[in-house]
């Protein structure tokens, strides 16, 4: 053997440009390379948003928000009515102790300059500069493992692995029930823009590598080879169906035609891969991963679905309270679910509803079903769907559908009993009309990021629909507070709660639908005022139509005001507010948002404005949005 070597010694070599590339050894190690790069940046993600994971591990809220359960609760008595002396002396001294931990200025100045740069949102595409950030990364990686070391014009097959390669990440990145989405403590809503521009690139490497073989054919007078070849056009079918799904997700046809989208996103996926594995015998090892994570994703789901009696309401023609009473807890307060209502000719349509209360062992409410505690969800009567719904609320009830029922709610929210149809009512008491329907509830999915309990002043802001969001942000913190400050065996940690000052705003187009929710803000407001609680709650509404000036409910702390909120000033004025707590050193200040994406958009850019030396001022500023759009 080392005589054979020594012979080939000063044999001559032949020239790299005749050399032949050996592409089917280099570019699946390109391939496994771009997928380490991936992986290593998820992992760097995880480990910079640890301290959320660990906080929420803390408070034992990483455990809930699974999957809804039911059981028998007792729900709440007022503060203090079963507390001897001795336990409400107690309890004022967990007060004045509860909000010792501080968050440490320097990081409080540090995420303050990191917030400046990176929520600042690009006009009209919804994606602030921290997201394109993590974007332009990917792409750079990618074409980096696209383009080194490789002869694209002559073999354009590293472009056709990378494709490949991105499958796996792509579909990480699109599940409801994805371990990412844990990792990240992010709703999977909130990563869906990764899913959406990753199938983008996918696309464009895809593009690459059939636009050059294409070039390649037709310069070497091959073009038949696409007439008569199974390869090129088993090749040129799996591009047609990657570009139809692609341009079938594009959100004016989401809008428009969602179901279409979904049903064409599913079946159109399943036809790619097995087009592309009959194109290439390289795609099955990238085509199992994408497999076993939807697999999954379909077992968490199934194991999440319930099927319950539900109820519905119908405030007016314009909005649909959906009452679940066989639901104890399950979820956290800013999380949805997807909702199936069993009723003609919509068997297969769910919707994702905002849950738009706390659970029962944390509420401050009660719902107007059958019995205390439940799940409360708002359709507004938009589209066909919850326009159904509507009207199905507000239809006389057939025998043989369900039953129809009516409670009275006295004057004082706690005051409910249950009466028939027929039964007289007086000038002090509400008739409520319900109807019985039954529902498939999948979920619950997303939530908010942040713990407001831990920000001692929370500046909320709805649009719209928005309000089911902030509304059961709102009633899980002053549910929350209540039990802390009860000494509750269940209560929460004393030094997890801090939050002494909310202002809540809603921007609605009439007054008449601030009656949707009036008795829940009005219990709310009513908890809130007790002043052994040590909260204030103001609420804030701007309504942009000075109609039904009659409408307009007694909320406590209420303010009115026929404009159109400037988000930034708002905000602004929060930050001086008299009322703000402990505006030097204090313990920071959260800001929550939902509703059309334009009010998100502004939410974001508000905050980044605000910079980090006041951030520091007010001890750190955390931002959750949520965003109503498709």
């Amino acid at each position: 053997m080392l005589q054979h070597r020594d012979s080939l010694e000063g044999a001559p070599v032949a020239p790299d440009e005749f050399e032949q590339y050996d592409s089917y050894n280099i570019d699946p190690y390109y391939a496994r390379k771009f997928t380490a790069f991936w992986a290593a940046g998820v992992g760097a993600f995880v480990v910079f948003y640890f301290p959320y994971l660990w906080r929420s591990i803390k408070t034992g809220r990483i455990w809930q928000g699974w999957a809804v359960y039911e059981r028998k609760i007792r729900g709440y008595s007022h503060l203090d009515d079963n507390l001897s002396p001795e336990e409400k002396i107690s309890s004022r001294k967990a007060q004045a102790t509860m909000r010792a931990r501080r968050p440490s200025p320097t990081f409080a100045f540090l995420k303050g300059a990191l917030d400046y740069i990176v929520l600042r949102t690009l006009p009209h595409t919804g994606i602030d500069l921290g997201q394109v950030f993590a974007l332009s990364m990917y792409l750079l990686t990618l074409l980096l493992c696209v383009t080194i070391q490789a002869p694209l014009q002559s073999n354009a097959n590293r472009a056709g692995f990378l494709s490949l390669a991105q499958l796996p990440f792509i579909f990480i990145f699109g599940l409801k029930a994805s371990p990412v989405t844990f990792l990240l403590g992010r709703g999977y809503e909130k990563l869906n823009f990764i899913h959406r521009w990753a199938g983008r690139m996918l696309l464009l490497t895809a593009t690459v590598h059939g636009s050059l073989w294409i070039r390649n054919r037709i310069k070497s007078g091959q073009a038949d080879r696409f007439r008569t070849q199974n390869k090129e056009k088993e090749g040129l079918a799996a591009y047609t169906l990657l570009c139809l799904i692609v341009l079938a997700s594009l959100r004016p046809v989401r809008r428009v035609a969602y179901n279409f989208f979904f049903t064409f996103h599913v079946v159109g996926i399943a036809g790619f891969f097995i087009v592309v594995c009959y194109h290439t015998e390289h795609a099955s090892p990238w085509i199992y991963p994408p497999i076993a994570f939807y697999a999954f994703d379909l077992l968490v789901r199934v194991t999440r679905m319930r099927i319950k009696d539900a109820y519905l309401e119908a405030p007016d023609t314009e909005m649909t309270l959906i009452h679940v009473p066989d639901a104890s807890g399950g979820w956290i307060a800013g999380q949805h679910v997807k909702l199936r209502v069993f009723f003609e000719g919509r068997l297969l349509e769910s919707h994702p509803l905002s849950i738009l209360n706390a659970p029962p062992s944390i509420s401050s409410l009660k719902t107007t079903s059958l019995k205390e505690g439940g799940m409360i969800l708002a359709a507004r009567a938009a589209g066909d769907w919850s326009k159904a719904i509507n009207i199905l609320a507000r239809s006389e009830l057939p025998e043989d559908c369900g039953q129809l029922m009516t409670h009275y709610v006295d004057e004082d929210p706690d005051m409910m009993e249950l009466g028939t149809l027929s039964a007289a009512t007086d000038s002090s008491r509400v008739a409520i009309a319900e109807r019985r329907v039954s529902v498939m509830i999948d979920g619950p999915y997303g939530g908010s990021s942040i713990d407001f309990a831990s920000c001692e002043n929370v500046l909320m802001i709805a649009g719209g629909s928005g309000i089911t969001f902030t509304l059961g942000i709102l009633d899980d913190l002053v549910g929350r507070i209540r039990l802390a400050r009860s000494g509750s065996g269940n209560a929460p940690r004393q030094d997890m709660i801090n939050t002494r000052h909310i202002t809540f705003i809603w921007c609605l187009r009439s007054k008449g639908h601030i009656s949707w929710f009036s008795r829940y803000f009005q219990k709310i407001g009513q908890v809130a005022s007790d002043t052994s609680l040590d909260i204030l709650v103001r609420f804030r509404f701007y309504i942009t139509c000075p109609c039904d000036p009659a409408a307009i409910p007694n909320i406590p702390n209420m303010t009115i005001l026929e404009s159109k909120p400037d988000i930034s000033q708002c905000l602004s004025d929060f930050l001086v507010d008299d009322h703000l707590v402990s505006p030097i050193g204090g313990s920071g200040v959260g800001v929550v948002a939902s509703g059309p994406e334009r009010l998100t958009t502004d939410t974001r850019n508000a905050v980044a404005k605000i910079g980090p030396s006041l951030a520091r001022r007010v001890g750190g500023i955390e931002l959750h949005t949520e965003a109503y759009t498709l």
